[in-house]
C-alpha cells in the first residue's frame, strides 16, 4: 500500500485541458474556511457568495461550542451552507457531542462536518481522535451524511507520512461502512509539486475519493509564513527556500494562483476522481471570498493574474 509519500515522483500527468477550462473546472463548487467570523461579515458573504456555498468554520480550543454552534445558525440564515470542524477532543462527554450535533441540525446545518481531533493536546472527555467520531454514530444519529477528514500532502509535525497514510485509510474505510459520504479536505500547501505528487499517490488507492484541495488565500507573505509556522506545515527544501524568500516581501500580497494553475495545467485529476477547492481566509474572509468569486468568474486571468 502506497504511504502517500510525497516525495516520491509522481507518475507522467495526462494531457490537460486549456488553463481557463481547468480552472473553471476546479472551481465549480469552491468553499471558503472562515475562525471566529462576525456576525456582519457572515451576513456580508450572504449577499457575495452563491447560495449554497460552503463556509467551514474553525474550531479552536478556547472556542465554546454554544458559540461554534452560533457562528453555524448565522451562516444558514446567510443562506449558505455551514460546515463547523467537530473536534472532538473539546467535548466533555458523548452526550454533549451529539447535543452539539443536533443543535446544528436545527440551526439549519448539520449535512456535512468536518471531524478532527482538535488543537488541545489533552482530551477534555472521552474521544481522543476523529476516528472515534466516525464510529461512534453520532453522526448518523445527528442526520450528518457526509463527512471530511483531513488531509497532510507537506506532511505532521508529529506523524510520519506512513501513520497519516494509515490514519486516512482507517478513516475513509470507517466512513464507507458506516454509510457516511466520505470527503478529504487537505491543510495548505504551498509547494505544488509536493502537492500534486501526494494527490497522485492518494489516487492509487482510492480513484474516486472527493477530494477538496485546501490553498491559503491572498494575504501578505508574512502572514502566511507564520500561520505554516503555527499549524506546523513542513515544506521540502525548495519550498522552504521559498518561504525565506518571501519573507523579504513580508508585506507583498500573495495568492494561491500559482497552485491553482499547476493543478489546472498539468493534471486531469478532475477526471481521476471529484477535485475542488478550499481557501483559507488568513487574509480576511471578505478578501478571499472576493478574490476567489473573481477567479471563478473569469474576472482574473488565470495566465497572469490580472483583472
Amino acid at each position: 500500500m502506497t504511504s502517500f509519500d510525497s516525495t516520491q515522483p509522481p507518475p507522467p500527468p495526462a494531457p490537460a485541458a486549456g488553463l481557463r477550462e481547468g480552472v473553471a473546472r476546479l472551481l465549480q463548487d469552491w468553499s471558503l474556511e472562515a475562525t471566529l467570523p462576525k456576525p456582519e461579515e457572515i451576513a456580508a458573504l450572504g449577499t457575495q457568495l452563491a447560495p449554497g456555498t460552503r463556509v467551514y468554520l474553525s474550531a479552536l480550543p478556547h472556542v465554546t461550542w454554544q458559540r461554534l454552534l452560533d457562528a453555524a445558525r448565522a451562516v444558514a440564515q446567510a443562506g449558505l451552507e455551514p460546515v463547523p470542524h467537530v473536534a472532538v477532543r473539546n467535548y466533555d462527554s458523548r452526550a454533549e457531542l451529539a447535543e452539539f450535533l443536533a443543535g446544528l441540525r436545527e440551526a439549519g446545518g448539520g449535512r456535512r462536518v468536518l471531524a478532527v481531533a482538535g488543537d488541545r493536546e489533552t482530551p477534555r472527555g472521552p474521544f481522543s481522535g476523529s476516528l472515534q467520531l466516525i464510529e461512534s454514530g453520532l453522526l448518523q444519529e445527528a442526520g450528518v451524511g457526509s463527512v471530511d477528514i483531513a488531509g497532510y500532502p507537506d506532511g505532521h509535525a508529529r506523524l510520519s507520512y506512513a501513520e497519516l497514510a494509515a490514519a486516512l485509510r482507517s478513516k475513509v474505510w470507517a466512513a464507507r461502512s458506516a454509510g457516511l459520504q466520505v470527503q478529504v479536505l487537505t491543510q495548505f500547501s504551498f509547494d505544488s509539486k509536493t502537492l500534486l505528487s501526494w494527490l497522485i499517490q492518494l489516487r492509487y488507492e482510492f480513484p474516486q475519493l472527493p477530494v477538496r484541495v485546501g490553498l491559503a488565500g491572498p494575504a501578505s507573505a508574512g502572514t502566511l509564513f507564520r500561520y505554516a509556522l503555527r499549524c506546523g506545515v513542513r515544506t521540502t527544501a525548495r519550498g522552504l527556500g521559498r518561504g525565506l524568500r518571501l519573507l523579504g516581501r513580508a508585506g507583498r500580497e500573495q495568492t494561491p494562483l500559482r497552485i491553482v494553475r499547476a493543478l489546472a495545467e498539468g493534471w486531469t485529476l478532475q477526471e481521476r476522481g471529484e477535485l475542488g477547492l478550499h481557501f483559507y481566509s488568513f487574509g480576511g474572509i471578505a478578501r478571499t471570498a472576493a478574490w476567489a468569486r473573481a477567479l471563478a468568474g473569469g474576472e482574473i486571468d488565470p495566465e497572469r493574474g490580472e483583472r
